[in-house]
């Protein structure tokens, strides 16, 4: 998330109950709406711990959702390396394809599907890469006890990257319900609302604007990082990157200008098909 955004949702969500916390003053009775302040302190608690209790929960499943996006990225950068390494025995022609369809697949991962993943949504240039490299399988000979192994390591090596592909993709599309999501949001409310009660007109002005001021901008930052965990691909600050099979294909560049190997143009540096 913009921490601009951020930090101006927060600074507008405590002027506003601040702004309800001094018209609650002005209304409420001198001594406040309880008699016993202890007594009105207990469901207070109660629904603190509860909000606590429920935020814990879904920041655990939010970050679960999190790692596990970051996880299945890495696992698919590699993948990538794994199948671009697994045909250097094949014959060149095969092999230069092969590799030059990889490549392509990493490239329309970083700059077509990625940007997609913030509204959950897949790649049809990717999907088109990973099924030319399907075919390419088919035209993979397997003739030699080395060939035979680098076959095995491609088919390893593309299970890998799907899966890899699928995991991320899937956690692009959201984990948390929106009824969780409307249960803490509807914690938070009564968190927040239960404050104003407190209001008092014969308190200092500053120690009750101070209470509401802290509780809201506790809340509604707890609410923020939920956000944050929970949708990991939105292309913001905290998001998770393509820094993996960025990467990835640095490397193989880096690789290949090593060996002064050149392969066949089948996309440009986006990832977009050419010819």
């Amino acid at each position: 998330m913009n921490p601009l955004l951020a930090t101006g949702v927060i600074v507008a969500s405590v002027v506003v109950m601040v702004a309800l916390m001094l018209w609650a003053r002005r209304h409420a009775p001198p001594g406040g709406r309880f008699k016993d302040s202890d007594r009105a302190s207990g469901p207070f608690g109660f629904l603190g711990a509860g909000f606590v209790i429920l935020l814990g929960f879904v920041i655990f499943l939010s970050f679960g959702t999190y790692d596990t996006a970051r996880t299945q990225s890495e696992v698919e950068a590699t993948a990538v390396l794994d199948q671009f390494a697994a045909v250097e025995v094949m014959p060149l022609a095969l092999r230069a394809n092969a590799q030059a369809r990889v490549i392509c697949y990493a490239r329309s991962v970083v700059h077509q599907e990625w940007p997609m993943m913030k509204n959950g949504e897949s790649s049809a240039v990717t999907d088109a890469w990973a099924v030319d490299l399907e075919q390419s399988e088919k035209s993979l000979p397997g003739q030699t006890g080395a060939q035979v192994a680098a076959l095995t390591a491609w088919y390893e090596a593309t299970h890998n990257r799907e899966m890899g592909r699928r995991g991320r993709l899937l956690v692009a599309q959201g984990e948390i319900p929106l009824l969780l999501w409307s249960l803490i949001v509807i914690a938070a409310v009564l968190v927040v609302s239960y404050v104003l009660l407190y209001a008092d007109p014969d308190e200092e002005v500053i120690s009750q604007l101070a209470m509401m001021a802290g509780v809201t901008a506790l809340v509604v930052a707890s609410l923020l990082a939920v956000e944050v965990l929970a949708s990991p691909f939105q292309n913001e600050n905290g998001s998770i990157q393509p820094v993996g099979m960025e990467y990835s294909l640095d490397t193989l560049k880096a690789e290949l200008a090593k060996d002064g190997t050149l392969l066949p143009r089948l996309c440009d540096t986006k990832g977009m098909p050419v010819g």
